[in-house]
């Protein structure tokens, strides 16, 4: 796999390389029936200069102020996954680091599952449609 990692306006620490490097490697345990140079991955992050406000993700009742208000948004970044001729991309923003990568790589792995399913139905983690329609009432 051929990996690029983009840092502007700052810092990735040890730790959170070593978030990277697990998430790579669940990649290439994804992958594993690709040859390593077919696919590329690059990962941008940036600090967020307007500190724009993420809407949440669900709905809830509010009961005062604190809760009304979202979380900061103080990093933003994007994944753009090449894969033989087709390209995923994700975008994401969150408070730290960490939840940045884990919103774009959750992302990412929701894309991957779907794709590996729809064109290796073998790999499928879903039965083919054949071995639901036979069976004993067919026969």
């Amino acid at each position: 796999m051929i990996f690029q990692l983009t840092a502007k306006e700052c810092r990735i620490s040890d730790v959170s390389r070593k978030h990277i490097n697990d998430y790579l490697a669940k990649v290439t345990k994804l992958l594993s029936n690709f040859a390593g140079d077919l696919v590329v991955l690059r990962l941008t992050i940036r600090k967020n200069i307007d500190r724009y406000h993420p809407p949440k993700i669900k709905t809830r009742k509010r009961k005062n102020y604190s809760d009304l208000k979202s979380a900061l948004s103080n990093f933003e970044g994007s994944i753009n996954f090449r894969l033989l001729k087709n390209s995923f991309y994700t975008n994401f923003k969150g408070k730290t680091i960490d939840e940045c990568l884990n919103l774009g790589f959750m992302c990412l792995f929701k894309k991957l599952r779907k794709f590996k399913d729809l064109h290796f139905p073998a790999a499928s983690e879903y039965p083919h449609r054949e071995s639901i329609r036979g069976g004993v009432f067919n026969e």
